[in-house]
C-alpha cells in the first residue's frame, strides 16, 4: 500500500477520502472490491458501512473531513524561492482618498456600490495633462516609458438611510497597486499588463473552473495553466483540492475561509477574494484563479477581479470548467433542447416576481441560501421556503413533482436527489443545504400552432427552397 510506512499507523477515512480522489486505482477498489482496502486503513464499522453503500451518508463524513481540515490550519507554505532585486522606486506620499457624500434616495438605501479606478499619487496642477510630463526623479524602471506614479484603487460603499433621512456611507477601499511602484508598462510591451484578453500572448491571471467534482473532472487546459501558474488562489471545498492542486502549483492558497463568514454579507468576502487574486497577480504574475464548477456561472468573485484587472492593466483569459448545469442535466438525463429550458437564481426570482412558463422544463439556483445575502451554515427552517413554494404555485398545481439536486462534490459520492410535491418543499427543509438546486419538470408540452411548417419539416422541395445549389 503506498500511503503506509512499516510500523507506523494506519490512515484513517480523511486519507481514504483524499487518495480515492486522488488516484483511480484506489477509487476503482473501493467500488469494485471494497472488503479488500479497509485492512489498509483505520475505519470505523460505521465508516466501512457508508462506503460499501456509497449513500448520502458520505457527504457526512466528507463535511466532517473538511472541518478538520479548516481546524489544523493550511500547511506551512514552501520555501520562497531567490528573486533578484527589484529596481529602487522612490517611495511617494501617502494616496489620500476624498469622499463626496450625497444624498442617498430610499430606495438606494443598502445597496452596494463599487467602482475600480487609476489615481494619480503625484499632485498635478489642474489642467496638467498627465502625458507630457516628466516623471519625478528616481521612479522609472530601465526599459519602462516615462510616465508619473499611480496607484489603483477599489472603493467598494454601502449607502445607507438613517432614521432622520440623512446619509450614512460605510466606505471600504483597497489598494491593488502599491503607491510606491513604478508606471506600470503601456500595452504594448508584450505578454506583460496593459493588453486586452484577446492578446495571444501569456495572461497575467487565469480564471479558471474546476469543475463539480474537482479532481476528476480539470479540463486539460486548466491544468497547463495551473501547472503554469507561479501561485494558484481557489475557491473550492472538495476534500483533495488542496492536494491536486499542490501536485501541480508548488505556491497553493485556499480564498474560502477569508471570503465567508457566519452571518456577514457574501459580497464583502467577494471583494476582498478579488483584491487578494490582483494583488497576487501585480506581484508574481501569472497567477490562477481557481473556481468550483464553471468560473463564471453563479459565481460573482471573477466578474470582481475582471474589472479590477482591467483598471490595473492586468490580462486575463477565462478558462471554463464543467459546471453545475451540465452534471445535472447528466444526473436527470435532461436533454434542454427538446422542450427549451428556463433559468433562474431563487431569490432574484421572488424580488422580480418572474414569470415561468410551466410547459418549460426550469432549474432554478440557489435554493439553499434563499432570501438572504448573509452568507449561513445553519440548518434552513420550513418556513424559509413557504413564499418560493407560493410564488411557484401561480404556475404549477400544489401535487406537482419537484426534484432538489446536489451534484456529488467527490468521485464517491453519488448526487443527492430529493423528489417531492411543491407543496411538500418545507418539510425537506433541514435537508437543502446552499449547494441544492431545483428542477421543476415542465406540466405539459406546447401544441404545435404552424401546422405549415409542420407539414414541410420533411419536404425536399422546401429545402431546396431555403438552400443554395
Amino acid at each position: 500500500m503506498p500511503f503506509e510506512l512499516p510500523g507506523a499507523p494506519k490512515p484513517g477515512i480523511d486519507r481514504l477520502l483524499i487518495e480515492s480522489a486522488l488516484q483511480p486505482d484506489l477509487r476503482r477498489r473501493l467500488v469494485d472490491s471494497p472488503e479488500e482496502v479497509f485492512p489498509e486503513f483505520d475505519l470505523t464499522e460505521e465508516q466501512r458501512d457508508i462506503l460499501r453503500k456509497r449513500d448520502d451518508r458520505l457527504l457526512e463524513l466528507l463535511g466532517a473531513a473538511l472541518a478538520r481540515q479548516a481546524a489544523a490550519g493550511p500547511p506551512a507554505p514552501p520555501a520562497p524561492q531567490p528573486s533578484p532585486p527589484a529596481p529602487q522606486a522612490r517611495q511617494l506620499p501617502d494616496l489620500r482618498l476624498a469622499l463626496t457624500v450625497v444624498p442617498v434616495a430610499q430606495e438606494q438605501a443598502g445597496k452596494l456600490h463599487s467602482l475600480s479606478f487609476a489615481a494619480w499619487v503625484n499632485p498635478l496642477p489642474e489642467g496638467t495633462d498627465p502625458a507630457g510630463l516628466a516623471p519625478p526623479e528616481g521612479t522609472v524602471l530601465p526599459g519602462q516609458p516615462l510616465a508619473p506614479l499611480r496607484a489603483v484603487v477599489h472603493v467598494c460603499a454601502q449607502l445607507l438611510a438613517d432614521a432622520g433621512g440623512g446619509p450614512q456611507v460605510g466606505l471600504t477601499a483597497s489598494l491593488l497597486q502599491s503607491s510606491n511602484l513604478a508606471a506600470p508598462p503601456v500595452a504594448a510591451a508584450a505578454g506583460r499588463p496593459g493588453g486586452t484578453e484577446d492578446d495571444a500572448a501569456a495572461p497575467d491571471i487565469w480564471i479558471a473552473g474546476l469543475g463539480v467534482a474537482t479532481t476528476v473532472q480539470v479540463t486539460r487546459e486548466v491544468e497547463q495553466a495551473v501547472r503554469a501558474s507561479r501561485e494558484v488562489l481557489y475557491l473550492d471545498t472538495g476534500v483533495a483540492t488542496r492536494e491536486y492542486l499542490e501536485g501541480l502549483c508548488p505556491r497553493v492558497t485556499s480564498l474560502y475561509e477569508e471570503t465567508y463568514f457566519e452571518e456577514r454579507w457574501r459580497e464583502t468576502g467577494y471583494e476582498r477574494t478579488a483584491a487578494r487574486v490582483i494583488e497576487a497577480a501585480l506581484d508574481h504574475a501569472p497567477v490562477t484563479f481557481a473556481i468550483h464548477g464553471h468560473p463564471l456561472i453563479a459565481a460573482h468573485p471573477p466578474f470582481l477581479a475582471m474589472e479590477r484587472a482591467r483598471a490595473a492593466g492586468l490580462r486575463v483569459r477565462v478558462l471554463p470548467g464543467v459546471s453545475a448545469i451540465d452534471t445535472i442535466l447528466a444526473d436527470l438525463r435532461l436533454d434542454p433542447v427538446v422542450h427549451g429550458f428556463q433559468m433562474y437564481e431563487a431569490t432574484d426570482l421572488l424580488l422580480r416576481r418572474r414569470p415561468l412558463q410551466a410547459d418549460v422544463p426550469a432549474l432554478i439556483w440557489q435554493i439553499g441560501p434563499l432570501e438572504t445575502c448573509l452568507h449561513t451554515q445553519r440548518l434552513s427552517r420550513p418556513e424559509r421556503f413557504a413564499r418560493f413554494v407560493a410564488h411557484l404555485r401561480l404556475y404549477y398545481p400544489p401535487r406537482h413533482e419537484v426534484v432538489a439536486i446536489y451534484c456529488s462534490p467527490h468521485p464517491l459520492l453519488p448526487p443527492t436527489v430529493l423528489r417531492f410535491a411543491l407543496e411538500d418543499m418545507g418539510r425537506h427543509a433541514a435537508q437543502i443545504h446552499s449547494g441544492f438546486s431545483l428542477y421543476v419538470p415542465p406540466t405539459g408540452s406546447r401544441p404545435i400552432e404552424d401546422h405549415d411548417l409542420l407539414s414541410k419539416l420533411y419536404s425536399v422541395e422546401h429545402l431546396r427552397s431555403i438552400t443554395g445549389r
